[in-house]
């Protein structure tokens, strides 16, 4: 048996060394880029200088796998697939030759790519920042182009947040710039307010509700960022925009396309075509909270799927089904930005009016440790809970001290249908520097288990 896993990053090369360390079957990687096995996620660290090399961000490379007994073609692109033949056509980006490679088994790790707004000038003028290579040729106009004094980083999620930090913390008089009314769309207003609050605070200039028209420069160098209201200089332009589904080559091959712009698979990743998994950015996913489909772009989640694929893969080979199965997700994230932790899980009030689900929310402010402690730091808490069962639907903690893992505990409860009645007697731990007695998600469960009139109350 031959699999052809397309896509070399965290989904397809999980998949791809699980099925080799199994024995039997061949495998090969066809990867677009110059890199394998990546952290996307450190990307703005790298580019704002924490470190200087770029392979320092590489977990595994095309070298490693090969000594595995693993053939990896480097740049080098898929553009059809035939599910009848069973063959995948590639294309040498360096030559542009081309040539048809034989499968059994075909996973699409595709992952995605980025969303360009279709302005004058943003082709050009703007550097897209979603791979390695996209962050080397940022470094290097950073490090060794003319004089970076300006920039505009266009986006305000987590890798535009992430950027704007960076530029800032390297001297870059920095704009955000966005359409929406807040920053981070995966937070409710009241809590993106918070992050707002601080970007401004570290110096960066964050203009919201601001559509972008043009981007303006001269010899492939940008000069201005132009809005509907207003005109920013800029001799860098970022582009953190957010991204789509790379999906070309799952539609030319037959798979289904569902609702959020994502492949449709089962839970073992198997699309709706025979001989073909998906794993990754490109698929959708079970929002097991909304109990929607939906496309969310997270490692975490990659690395998960990829790893169900593999083991169906496998079992595929000996004639069976595996037994691993990817259950869902509820959307858990976490970062810092300027002196915040920021964490979520599950959905936002305007998720749950979408999901039509009705619900309570409360939202307040303690201490990340207890109040005696110096520096007892400052954490802004935020849960949704579902009327009538009063099963935990959301949260999001906004502060200094110890987000990430109480989000972690947070969305247990969210993937296991916890009540919060339940919730606030549950065994948590305690140490004055990490809280109080009361756990912050413990006090936000006795609040809503008022709210709702469960039972006890505390």
């Amino acid at each position: 048996m031959r699999l052809i896993v397309i896509g070399g990053d965290a989904a397809g090369m999980t998949a791809a060394a699980h099925v080799l360390r199994a024995g039997g079957i061949e495998v090969a990687v066809a990867e677009r880029g110059p890199y394998t096995s990546y952290s996307m996620c450190g990307i703005p660290y790298f580019v704002g200088g924490m470190f200087d090399a770029p392979d320092d961000l590489v977990v595994r490379t095309p070298e490693e796998f090969r000594e595995q007994g693993m053939t990896v073609w480097m740049r080098t692109e898929a553009i059809a697939v035939d599910p009848e033949a069973r063959t995948v056509r590639l294309r040498e980006r360096s030559t542009g030759a081309e040539r048809d490679e034989p499968y059994d088994a075909l996973l699409l790790a595709t992952g995605a790519q980025p969303s360009i707004p279709g302005v004058a000038g943003m082709e050009t003028y703007a550097r897209p920042l979603r791979t390695l290579e996209h962050g080397e040729i940022v470094r290097r106009e950073l490090d060794g182009g003319p004089p970076v004094e300006a920039a505009v980083v266009i986006g305000a999620g987590y890798i535009g947040l992430e950027m704007a930090e960076a530029l800032v913390a390297r001297g870059v008089s920095t704009t955000l710039v966005d359409a929406a009314p807040d920053v981070m769309k995966t937070l409710d207003h009241d809590m993106a307010a918070v992050v707002e609050e601080a970007l401004g605070d570290f110096g960066v200039a964050v203009r919201l509700s601001e559509t972008i028209v043009a981007v303006e420069g001269a010899d492939r160098r940008p000069s201005a960022v132009v809005t509907e209201t207003a005109r920013y200089p800029a001799d860098l332009v970022v582009l953190a925009a957010g991204t789509r589904p790379n999906t070309d080559l799952a539609v030319a091959a037959g798979c289904d396309i569902g609702p959020s712009g994502g492949v449709v698979v089962d839970s073992r990743m198997r699309t709706t075509v025979e001989g073909v998994w998906a794993a990754g950015d490109v698929v959708e996913s079970t929002d097991l909270v909304a109990g929607l489909r939906r496309n969310v772009q997270l490692g975490t989640h990659a690395n998960k799927q990829g790893k169900v694929a593999g083991v169906d893969i496998v079992a595929a080979a000996r004639g069976g089904r595996g037994e691993a199965e990817f259950p869902g997700l509820v959307g858990t994230a976490v970062t810092r930005v300027c002196n915040l932790e920021i964490g979520r899980c599950g959905l936002t009030e305007a998720e749950a009016q979408d999901a039509g689900i009705a619900y309570a929310a409360t939202r307040f402010t303690g201490t990340a440790k207890s109040g005696y402690m110096p520096e007892p730091g400052e954490v802004h808490v935020k849960m949704l809970a579902e009327r009538g069962s009063g099963r935990v639907l959301g949260c999001q903690l906004v502060g200094t001290g110890n987000v990430a893992k109480r989000i972690d505990v947070a969305a247990v409860w969210c993937q296991l249908g916890v009540s919060v009645s339940e919730a606030q007697l549950l065994d948590l731990s305690y140490a004055p520097p990490f809280g109080g007695v009361w756990d912050l998600l413990q006090i936000a469960a006795r609040k809503l288990t008022k709210e709702l009139d469960l039972s006890p109350q505390l």
